[in-house]
């Protein structure tokens, strides 16, 4: 007994110590890591500490805020590109040996600073709230490599005048991200695939639902850089390939491919196909429910029958994406909010309606 007794003592004690050691060299690793900050970039934070002993190493940071300037500025003070968030976590165990788990805490905040010797006011570019985001990183520092992402609900805040959709409202938000820093002019620097459950457009006050999106940025680092801080002038938009957006719009299925072409970080311009499939019965149920009048939805049926002949039941129209604003033809699509909302509130009604006949 004594023998089986002592023979688990000792077995405890190794694996306790496996644990520390263990625990000890991931949080010597998430410190260094934490530490060791790209060029240009200073971290500030309220405090930082290592828990989790023994079963996980878990570096907690409280409202951290990163710095950085572009080394490609014209001055060292030209632009800043600000990060701030709540609390930041890092975590590795040993269930998960190669990557470390970050999550990352709302309210977060990303700014731009431009012309700081001058005074001029810091713009603020997003401001993001809701449930925690968690990122599963590769363990070591790569040229090469993919992080994994997720959240609940975020909900994503423009400043003024930003953008003409208002806010966005985002539930059950996967993706992946990937990088590469030694791309080839036939390659991709980064690109990133996400899905939505829903996303929440408040300014229309309507929501696309089965939302999927892959877009990446090609070109060797070096010359994406350059395009983004360039020598002088004001930080511009890359160029961003939109290989493909789709969502569901009540009835409709919606297909998006597309550029984005340079351009202001605020005043973006680009060109783009949208794909609208399943056409009939969504003008059919705009009848149906009084949001176009039988005249109005035979005339508008009967232009976009000559417009999509030979796909009739596809149609394709050209997005312009002209000084920050999207523009169907030469007609904002912003000037379409008033359709989306009519929609909306007859959908409520019809629901409403169903609603009352089943209580009867």
């Amino acid at each position: 007994m004594k023998k089986a007794l002592l023979s688990f003592a000792v077995g405890a004690g190794g694996c306790f110590l496996v644990l520390s050691g263990y625990w000890w060299a991931s949080a010597q690793y998430l410190q260094k890591q934490a530490d060791t900050m790209p060029l240009g970039c200073q971290t500030h934070y309220t405090s930082r500490v290592v828990n989790g002993w023994p079963w996980y190493a878990q570096l907690d940071t409280q409202n951290m805020r990163m710095v950085c300037t572009p080394l490609l500025a014209a001055r060292s003070s030209a632009f800043q590109i600000i990060y701030a968030a709540t609390r930041v976590t890092a975590n590795t165990a040993f269930w998960r040996p190669f990557f470390v788990h970050v999550r990352l805490v709302s309210p977060m905040v990303m700014e731009t600073l431009h012309n700081a010797q001058e005074g001029e006011e810091t713009p603020v570019v997003l401001r993001m709230e809701g449930d925690p985001i968690e990122l599963d990183l590769p363990l070591s520092r790569r040229a090469a490599g993919h992080a994994v992402f997720q959240t609940p609900f975020l909900h994503v805040l423009f400043p003024v005048g930003a953008s003409h959709m208002g806010d966005m409202v985002l539930q059950n938000v996967r993706g992946k991200a990937f990088w590469n820093m030694q791309a080839t002019q036939e390659q991709s620097t980064a690109s990133i695939f996400v899905k939505a459950q829903r996303w929440g457009i408040t300014g229309w006050q309507t929501v696309l639902e089965d939302v999927q999106a892959a877009v990446a940025i090609p070109g060797p680092t070096t010359n994406v850089r350059e395009s983004i801080f360039p020598s002088n002038g004001a930080a511009a938009w890359p160029d961003v390939l939109v290989q493909r957006f789709t969502a569901r719009w009540r009835d409709l299925n919606l297909k998006m491919t597309g550029q984005v072409r340079g351009g202001e970080l605020l005043h973006p311009t680009g060109d783009f196909w949208l794909s609208v499939a399943n056409w009939q019965p969504f003008l059919e149920n705009l009848r149906r429910e009084g949001t176009l009048s039988a005249q109005e939805a035979a005339g508008m049926a009967t232009m976009l029958a000559r417009v999509t002949r030979e796909q009739p039941d596809n149609l394709q129209m050209p997005l312009m994406l002209r000084n920050g604003t999207m523009q169907l033809g030469t007609l904002p699509v912003s000037a379409l909010q008033p359709v989306f909302q009519a929609a909306r509130h007859a959908a409520q009604e019809t629901g409403a309606q169903v609603g009352r006949a089943r209580a009867n």
